[in-house]
């Protein structure tokens, strides 16, 4: 599918960017008064979308290949055999995630802060788009440009992963009051109105996200300081389901089902469905679809097969072309301070208390009922299935060796704990690929089942622990060089799969 018309435009403003042809963006409109044709109304609705793209292909490059390594989704086409599950995407691939979401929030965001003069709730909404959607390239990549980006300049020194984090909260908690005060003053007003596919114009729904944005910075980062102040910032954080942040399907149709059920290129992945299937979750007919009498995972990273084989072999995903994507859910709100009680971090209840929630949330979001909610909260018998009798053969079988159970374990490690709740995270977090695989590359957990074919060149050393991130650009190491050059020496002079990020568990 082509993408659209406004999408074309930004392009062809970003590429305008990269040439200087709008000159330097603190000598443009020194009046205050001046008006500028930009309209942010029109132009907020192409940057939301790279929160979690709906634009079916950007999705697929995206959300889909690279939110593969999540664990939630696996990659049933090989497309000539360079891909990331694999470990050997090539280089065009490998750039596109940090290009698209580049050129969808900067061109129109460099209008939105000369159309309002870097203020009011316009500008505020643009810049925690902005803060939400690079969050996710520094997730990919480490560290980016972020805090030197002007229009016209692009191609400037890196902030580092640390960095980077530090500048997106500033943005978040900008937005987040500018926002609140607008809710205070306005209640009820919509400015955005039918444009904004995450909050349909809610900006009290935008305060929320920003706020839990920051609660999940500040867990990845360990910063318990951070942490605290998030859980008490004005406007609260997303803590009901109807607070979700869900992003509509729109008329293009959620590009996942799309992705499954028309082009036959996603599968469920193993290591999901071995995991509900383990514990009975009364959530996986929610999730999967069967096939025959029972759910069917695709272990992923196969180097070669045709699509044909595992057309009607493997599960697809549950899903009809108007169902919303999760972006941020009140369950993910009450792990993240589940795990702040377990490290020793103020918050208000026991992490028992709100790793129950969590789940409670979750099966009430997927119309599971109180009372199976509860008998699944106090099985601790079941544990994750192994992936055994795979359709193609012994060589994708996989023993997992985790034996965490459901329930509340108050005895049970600092370690042990963790697991339990980021293992209940990411069975809520469902088709949130990217969100997850961070999570796993945090933690350690849950234990995905590894690719079956590393064809890394030797790059990816533990195939356990997969892919560590992506080398950034070969765009970036052409015509942004001296600025590469510094953020590779900065991360330990290697540009590779291998290397951790500053939040990630070292094993």
């Amino acid at each position: 599918m082509k993408r659209n018309i406004l999408k074309t435009t930004c392009l062809v403003l970003a590429a305008c960017g990269l040439v200087n042809c709008t000159g330097n963006y603190e000598d443009y409109n020194k009046d205050p008064y001046a008006i500028y044709k930009a309209d942010p109304a029109i132009l907020l609705p192409t940057m939301i979308d790279g929160i979690s793209y709906i634009q079916q292909n950007d999705s697929q490059m995206i959300d889909q290949m690279v939110g593969s390594l999540g664990g939630y989704y696996t990659l049933s086409n090989r497309w000539g055999g360079q891909n990331f599950d694999t470990f050997n995407p090539s280089d065009g691939w490998n750039a596109i995630p940090y290009n698209t979401m580049y050129e969808d929030i900067y061109a129109n965001f460099f209008d939105i802060s000369k159309s309002t003069n870097r203020s009011g709730h316009f500008f505020a909404v643009a810049s925690l788009v902005r803060a939400a959607v690079m969050m996710r390239v520094a997730d990919i990549y480490g560290g980016i440009p972020y805090s030197e980006v002007k229009e016209g300049s692009f191609y400037v020194p890196y902030d580092t992963c640390e960095q980077v984090y530090e500048n997106i909260v500033k943005d978040l908690e900008y937005a987040s009051s500018t926002l609140n005060d607008y809710v205070t003053q306005f209640p009820g007003s919509k400015p955005m109105g039918s444009g904004d596919a995450l909050f349909s114009g809610d900006y009290a729904g935008w305060v929320r996200y920003a706020n839990s944005l920051i609660l999940r910075a500040a867990v990845r980062t360990g910063n318990q300081q951070l942490a605290e102040a998030a859980c008490t910032r004005a406007g609260g954080l997303i803590e009901t389901n109807a607070q979700n942040a869900m992003m509509s399907a729109g008329v293009q149709g959620n590009p996942f089902q799309l992705a499954c059920a028309s082009w036959g290129d996603l599968r469920v992945n193993a290591s999901i469905v071995d995991y509900m299937t383990g514990y009975a979750d009364p959530r996986a007919d929610k999730y999967f679809q069967k096939v025959g009498d029972k759910y069917v995972g695709m272990r992923a990273g196969t180097a070669n097969f045709n699509k044909g084989e595992v057309t009607g072999v493997y599960s697809n995903m549950n899903l009809v072309s108007t169902d919303a994507i999760p972006v941020f859910l009140a369950a993910e709100t009450n792990f993240l301070r589940a795990e702040m009680a377990v490290r020793g971090w103020a918050v208000e209840k026991s992490a028992k208390e709100y790793y129950e929630t969590g789940v409670r949330l979750s099966m009430e979001q997927y119309g599971v009922a109180a009372d199976a909610a509860n008998t699944y909260l106090e099985d601790n018998k079941k544990v994750p299935a192994g992936h055994k009798n795979d359709p193609r053969g012994a060589s994708q079988d996989y023993t997992r060796k985790t034996k965490i159970t459901v329930k509340w374990d108050e005895g049970a490690s600092e370690d042990q704990k963790i697991e339990r709740i980021i293992t209940q995270k990411w069975i809520a977090n469902y088709m949130m690929g990217l969100e997850a695989w961070a999570e796993f590359r945090r933690t350690g957990y849950p234990e995905l089942t590894p690719a079956v074919d590393n064809l890394s060149n030797g790059v990816i050393t533990d195939n356990f622990r997969g892919m560590r991130r992506l080398r950034y650009p070969f765009t970036e190491k052409n015509l942004n060089k001296t600025n590469y050059d510094a953020a590779v020496a900065a991360m330990g002079g290697v540009d590779n799969e291998s290397v951790d990020l500053f939040w990630a568990k070292k094993k």
